[in-house]
């Protein structure tokens, strides 16, 4: 946030600096495009001006009895003129305009400030007739007030006609009135100025700021950028000496001030003895390197340097022995895959599993069987050989397999055809022959064990 700060008070600061060197610009002398000259003969002038449309003519000119008009007064308001767009008339030849308060030089000069007059211009495009933007202040002092378009008569008059830019001072014109149309006319005897809005070809500009002469030899000449006490080139000079130079010694001031409290600071923290020993440690530094000796943050920076790290290099696929991801894709849903009970896939159904639960199976059909009926041999086989219809809890599947093995066992098999399955429903029977007791399997099933018959969660 101090940044732009500090940016805006230099700038003003420059301003302040440079307030007397910015100005309008004036016009070129010449006779090429936007460029200026006047030829001032006997009876008339020669003017060629390209700040508009062009005009090219020898205007006749008014002097005061022999000699150049002058007027005298107290500088109201002034503007600058570097071109004239779509003009073509006598106008178009004007660098400048001023309004003067017409009365003597000391009158002027004891006038004093802020009670001189005023006008506010809405537009002065035409020189010789600036228009007004509240009230009518020029036709109210008619008699007091002129209206003065400027033709420079020379070079040095157009370069120094910012001298006008400076308002509410002394001034007084030198020069001849011009008589042609679109300006008043004067009076030769008597030396009068009839009406407002007169062009007049200047040859002289004084003012308290200074003289612009015809030629630029007068000992008061006005240059663009003098100061009152230094002048021109001496106020850049002292500028660059003051501004700069000081604002290093300031720099330099600033710094010692620094480190004059960090030296305080360190001394208060560490102590007399101990900053005496930093001290006497950062001379011991400086002292070993000029001798040649190396330390040991140099050391490593020169290892590092000489010795680069290696370059990582691209990380590869570490493979995982006995596993294969194509192997595990490609089997599928082949019935030697795990399967999982339910949808939470926390319990799976493995091939071994899956050969116990036949194996099981088959042990019981053979113990449900009694002693004097004989086994068939096919509907083990075909028991063997058949694959659970449907996958599910191998848990249930043993379940279900006791309670049809007795049923099973009384069934007729054939030899030709597999043996089905059914649920068969108690009935009561007579008692024929009694059944033979169940021999118990000497090996324990997990379908017995209750805490093993629920995988429900």
């Amino acid at each position: 946030m101090a940044r732009p700060h500090l940016r805006i008070g230099m700038l003003l600061v420059l301003l302040m600096f440079m307030s007397g060197c910015i100005y309008s610009t004036t016009p070129e002398w010449g006779t090429g495009d936007g460029q200026l000259k006047v030829e001032i003969n006997d009876n008339s002038a020669d003017i060629q001006s390209e700040l508009g449309d062009g005009f090219d003519e020898s205007v006749p000119i008014v002097d005061c009895e022999g000699s150049k008009f002058k007027v005298t007064g107290l500088l109201i308001s002034s503007t600058i003129y570097d071109s004239h767009p779509d003009m073509d008339n006598i106008e178009s030849a004007m660098g400048a305009a001023v309004i003067i308060h017409t009365m003597t030089w000391n009158e002027a000069s004891g006038v004093e400030e802020g009670t001189a007059g005023r006008i506010n211009v809405k537009e002065w495009s035409s020189p010789v007739n600036p228009t007004e933007a509240v009230g009518s202040k020029l036709s109210e002092n008619e008699d007091d007030w002129e209206v003065i378009g400027i033709i420079p008569g020379s070079e040095n008059i157009a370069d120094g006609l910012n001298v006008l830019e400076h308002w509410h001072q002394p001034i007084e014109l030198s020069g001849y009135v011009l008589e042609t149309d679109g300006v008043q006319s004067a009076t030769e005897e008597g030396c009068e100025l009839d009406g407002q809005g007169h062009g007049m070809v200047v040859t002289n500009i004084k003012t308290e700021q200074g003289i612009v002469s015809k030629n630029g030899d007068s000992d008061d000449e006005y240059s663009l950028g003098d100061t009152d006490i230094f002048g021109g080139w001496t106020f850049i000079l002292f500028f660059l000496i003051v501004g700069i130079g000081g604002g290093v010694g300031l720099f330099i001031f600033s710094t010692m001030v620094i480190r004059q409290g960090a030296r305080a600071t360190a001394e208060a923290l560490l102590g007399r003895e101990g900053f005496a020993k930093a001290i006497q440690m950062k001379k011991d530094i400086k002292s070993s390197r000029k001798a040649g000796i190396e330390s040991i943050e140099d050391r490593a920076a020169r290892q590092r340097k000489s010795s680069p790290p290696p370059k990582k290099s691209k990380e590869k696929d570490v493979a995982i022995p006995g596993f294969s991801l194509d192997n595990v894709l490609a089997a599928g849903d082949s019935d030697d895959s795990p399967k999982a009970f339910g949808g939470g896939g926390s319990v799976v159904v493995t091939s071994e599993a899956k050969e116990i639960q036949q194996t099981q199976v088959v042990s019981s059909v053979v113990n449900d069987i009694p002693s004097s009926t004989p086994m068939p041999s096919a509907g083990v086989v075909t028991s063997q050989s058949e694959a659970p219809a449907k996958k599910g809890h191998f848990s249930a599947s043993m379940v279900s397999s006791r309670s049809q093995s007795p049923a099973a066992s009384n069934a007729p098999t054939k030899a030709s055809k597999p043996v089905k399955r059914r649920a068969v429903k108690k009935r009561a029977a007579k008692p024929v022959e009694p059944e033979p007791a169940p021999v118990k399997n000497k090996r324990a099933s997990i379908s017995d064990d209750e805490e093993f018959s629920d995988f429900s969660f």
